[in-house]
């Protein structure tokens, strides 16, 4: 069955929306490899981090409470929810997104206003699927859930000694 996306309302944390999205890119959850060799070949094995994740966000005009998101240095914080369609069931989704915020201001096809691209470098990111965490990433905590299961709990352990 095909899936619609309805809409992406797209929130600044503490301010409140500021739009819907013309344009998403969710951060992509992918895990640090090393390649090892053994006597049959070369495979791969996760070593328990994430690869560097990014966000952006597109919406249209501009407005000045973006601006002091930039100024929060690494603590950006943008929120998006989305509501898809398929057939005559519905489901919901919601992205936080947490990080180093970029700002970009571009004409677009509609007459009189602007494109406004968010783009957030990631130190956290939180995806929720109908209300299940589907995965928490908060790199400057150590923190790394991904389908309930907590990836970083030994390392965590480990540096409390």
């Amino acid at each position: 069955m095909v899936e619609i996306v309805a809409d992406f309302n797209v929130f600044i944390m503490g301010i409140g929306q500021i739009g819907t999205a013309t344009k998403i890119k969710v951060p992509e959850v992918k895990q640090h490899k090393e390649t090892h060799t053994s006597a049959t070949g070369d495979y791969e094995i996760s070593i328990g981090q994430f690869e560097k994740m990014e966000a952006e966000v597109t919406i249209w005009d501009e407005n000045i409470i973006f601006y002091p998101q930039v100024g929060m240095l690494n603590n950006a914080e943008l929120m998006c929810v989305e509501a898809v369609k398929a057939g005559d069931d519905a489901r919901a989704g919601l992205y936080e997104f947490g990080g180093v915020m970029d700002i970009s201001t571009n004409e677009s096809s509609r007459k009189g206003k602007k494109e406004i691209t968010l783009k957030i470098s990631c130190n956290r990111a939180y995806h929720n699927i109908n209300g299940l965490e589907a995965y928490f990433i908060d790199f400057k905590n150590n923190i790394a859930r991904v389908g309930g299961i907590d990836t970083m709990d030994k390392v965590r352990k480990i540096a409390r000694g």
